[in-house]
């Protein structure tokens, strides 16, 4: 399937992606329902998984740690980033498994990494658009997600990714415990609806970029998986608004960054029930006390300081990190229209970034 074309002027692609985002999400479910079952059957009583991505999809190899921490039955899980996995390693063996996300299939560290696992002994698969699909169909374990993407910022392919990687630890989970935790009840009917229900953060989203787009730095925090989701959504406003954007966990914020932060800057925090919430609270009562204008996505459950509360439907904590991204994907698109940026095109129509981009193969 070709490339959709891509607008000049609002809405761009990155607009209309965001909005495709809750039903991506569950028919990537459904599409793959067989597909992950297979392949969760195949390596639940192996010793260790491997999940490798690189840029949006190395983000998305960190929630699968924490997808598997939570329903993957006590199989270990780490996330590994593409090029350290082609050239760094590590070693792998038949008691390893190797899944490898790419939005595209064509990236360049990203093919290296499914070459270099394929020549093992380990089982493999692959999670990609249906244009990589394409490319790769020789792969055994295959786990397709959307058409290809408008725009260079790949949001409803991320979210499409985490679906299938959900579903993944779940079905390892079930078969290593004989039941699963993780119901598709979840997967295809909440998630899907709470998604769908922060669609509506998108005037409020859009009030608060005209407002912010003239900070001086912007920073994000959250714990756990929503530490995840605050360096994806920094990365979405660096390709799209081209402004200075930085994630962190929360206390690796606490750690040093917050100490270049300033009363000029914006901060949005990450910060639905879970553990990691009343730390994410102290970060938010450092910001006031210095005078950092602050913005904290939520689901109803934060009573901390804020200059304004973005609140989504509650959902499990892993989920939450996801429900959390659609405001969050609305802000980035929208500063990108403060900026007069075209939030699709990873800043190519630019001479001087296009000449830049050929000399570096991605």
């Amino acid at each position: 399937m070709s490339t959709p074309d891509r607008p000049t002027q609002h809405p761009f692609n990155m607009h209309t992606h965001i909005h495709q985002q809750p039903e991506a999400f569950a028919n990537a479910v459904v599409r793959n329902r067989d597909a992950v079952d297979a392949f969760a059957r195949r390596v639940a009583g192996l010793d260790r998984l491997y999940v490798v991505g690189i840029g949006t999809s190395w983000h998305a190899a960190l929630m699968a740690e924490h997808f598997m921490r939570e329903y993957g039955g006590g199989m270990p899980a780490q996330a590994v980033h593409s090029f350290d996995f082609v050239l760094y390693g590590p070693p792998l063996t038949a008691r390893d498994a190797v899944v490898i996300i790419s939005h595209t299939g064509g990236k360049n560290y990203s093919v290296q990494a499914l070459e270099r696992a394929s020549r093992s002994a380990a089982s493999v698969a692959l999670i990609v658009g249906e244009a990589g699909a394409e490319r790769h169909d020789a792969v055994e374990h295959l786990f397709v997600t959307v058409p290809p993407e408008g725009s260079a910022t790949y949001t409803y392919s991320y979210t499409s990714a985490l679906a299938v990687l959900a579903q993944l630890a779940g079905r390892i989970g079930a078969h290593r415990a004989g039941a699963s935790s993780l119901t598709e009840a979840l997967l295809t009917g909440e998630v899907p609806a709470a998604l769908r229900a922060a669609l509506d953060s998108e005037p409020q989203m859009r009030d608060l970029a005209t407002k912010h787009a003239g900070a001086r730095h912007i920073w994000l925090s959250g714990g756990g998986p929503a530490g995840v989701t605050a360096m994806e959504v920094a990365l979405k406003i660096k390709e799209a608004a081209y402004l200075m954007a930085e994630g962190f966990p929360t206390e690796q914020m606490l750690h040093g960054p917050f100490q270049a932060s300033d009363p000029d800057d914006l901060l949005a925090l990450v910060a639905p029930a879970g553990p990691a919430q009343a730390r994410t609270t102290d970060l938010a009562a450092e910001a006031k006390e210095i005078g950092l204008s602050l913005i904290v996505i939520s689901d109803g459950s934060y009573s901390g300081p804020a200059d304004s509360v973005v609140n989504v439907p509650p959902v499990p904590e892993p989920f939450a990190a996801i429900t959390a991204l659609i405001p969050l994907h609305f802000f980035a698109y929208w500063l990108a229209i403060e900026q007069s940026t075209n939030p699709d095109r990873f800043r190519l129509d630019d001479e001087r970034f296009a000449r830049a981009f050929a000399l570096a193969k991605l």
